[in-house]
């Protein structure tokens, strides 16, 4: 009986507050995550009302979500190591609340573009905070279990977008989609400034490279406008070629700086962790097919099948379930050496997934043979691979750089679903705006081949070995 009462000491128990503090941060993240993949089902909505306005002037509304967030993120995980997680979290639930009222009320699609890139600033300052803040109230031997449910709420939350927001349209149009949020933000607010402790980082100074934010910027905005234009000005045109010489030159300063810098935006010495480098490298090729995905589907049930958007949101509806189900049973495993195979399955799963849809989803409407399967298929691989992955990059990170670290983490997934989208309306073309089958096929079919580059990069990349040993080689 000691030996039984020794060998169950050896697993900590995990505090009360604990979870009440990861579910608060993780119901606010939800709905950040939520709005940056709702629009992907009212995207046509949106487009009838503003009939005038191109497909790629509109993607805007998405991409600059994205680019916002992911120019953000890393200053975000500064400042909140520097002056407070839970005080920049409270501020960031607040100004998308601000941004949400905003994009709700937008008389034109410049005001809308604007008050997304508002939400995108809220965004920022509370994802990299929200897992900061949950992960100290759980002991190190559980933090694992910690990040997995939050990323399994996180997936849920990119998953739920479509059908959701198609509910929510159906019932009162696009423009509640943002109305929304606010309630939520007064809960998670008043409920936060109780649950939560503050807590920072080890940094010493608050002399940020404020110079870095707007070059890091420039840059995305200027990567998405390559890629969003490319085939319409010409991929060889001079302002095409400009838009990516200025992406080299913005990046490598930027790199520079963070290199020299005494409080850098981005910090390099981060990326001496193998496990940290290998997996944020394939958060990025990761989340490029999977925003692709989730814009697309949608998309090709309103324009080629011509369903309505409610019919198409929940056509969506059983590939987050899926999700959120196996993502929940592989955590329970995530603790252990099996994070590798798990993760390469589910990338795996997700390449066959895509490719299925790109082979055999036709201008037919046969939602049970010809979709389900394959979305089934991906769903499973998303669970195995997309929250694992943000434990796979913390790895071997210490406590006080939780904040920097997921936080560049996450900058390289919304990087990625910023050119998922981009590249998705662009190998799309204007056949794609017609609702063409054979335009949709042609963009499963680059991002299955995404995914499978995903795949292989990430099992030749990411180390077996445990944490201890590469540090210990290092």
């Amino acid at each position: 009986m000691q030996s039984g009462a020794v060998g169950a000491a050896e697993v900590p128990v995990i505090p009360r507050r604990a979870w009440y503090a990861l579910l608060l941060t993780s119901f606010g993240q939800f709905f950040v995550i939520f709005d940056s993949t709702v629009l992907n089902v009212g995207f046509a909505s949106i487009e009838k009302d503003f009939s005038n306005v191109a497909r790629t002037t509109l993607a805007w509304a998405l991409t600059s979500y994205s680019i916002g967030t992911a120019s953000l993120l890393l200053l975000a995980g500064r400042v909140a190591d520097l002056f407070g997680r839970k005080r920049v979290f409270l501020i960031g639930i607040s100004i998308f609340a601000l941004g949400s009222l905003g994009a709700g009320l937008a008389p034109n699609v410049g005001i809308l573009i604007a008050t997304r890139a508002v939400q995108s600033v809220g965004g920022a300052l509370m994802v990299p905070t929200s897992i900061a803040l949950a992960l100290p109230e759980f002991p190190p031997e559980r933090r694992s279990l910690a990040v997995g449910v939050w990323g399994s709420i996180a997936a849920l939350a990119g998953g739920l977008g479509p059908p959701l927001g198609a509910a929510v349209i159906e019932l009162g149009g696009w423009r509640w989609i943002f109305f929304i949020n606010i309630p939520v933000v007064l809960i998670v607010v008043v409920l936060g400034r109780n649950v939560l402790r503050e807590s920072k980082g080890s940094s010493t100074g608050t002399r940020l490279d404020m110079v870095s934010v707007p070059l890091g910027t420039i840059g995305l905005a200027l990567l998405t406008l390559g890629v969003l234009q490319g085939g319409k000005w010409g991929w060889t045109s001079p302002g095409i070629l400009a838009s990516f010489v200025g992406v080299i030159l913005f990046g490598w300063i930027v790199v520079r700086r963070s290199m020299t810098h005494a409080e850098p935006l981005l910090d390099m010495l981060i990326f001496r962790h193998r496990h940290f480098t290998a997996a944020s490298v394939a958060t990025f090729t990761l989340n490029l097919p999977v925003a692709g995905f989730w814009f697309s589907a949608p998309l090709f049930f309103q324009t080629v099948w011509e369903w309505s958007v409610l019919k198409s949101g929940f056509a969506i509806m059983p590939t987050p379930v899926i999700i959120f189900v196996t993502a929940t049973i592989a955590g329970r495993f995530s603790d252990g050496g099996l994070i590798k195979p798990i993760i390469a399955s589910g990338t795996g799963c997700c390449a066959i997934g895509i490719a299925g849809l790109a082979l055999f989803l036709d201008g037919d409407a046969n939602y049970w043979a010809h979709y389900l399967p394959f979305a089934a298929i991906y769903g499973i691989g998303l669970g195995l691979s997309w929250s694992n992955l943000t434990a796979a990059a913390l790895i071997g990170i210490d406590h006080e750089k939780f904040g920097v670290a997921n936080g560049t983490n996450l900058t390289f997934r919304q990087v990625g679903g910023a050119m998922g989208v981009a590249l998705s309306i662009a190998v799309a073309g204007e056949a794609g705006v017609l609702g063409s089958a054979s335009a949709f096929h042609r963009v499963w079919l680059v991002l299955s081949v995404w995914m499978i580059l995903t795949f292989i990069f990430f099992t030749v990349a990411y180390p077996r070995t445990s944490p201890s040993a590469e540090k210990a080689r290092n």
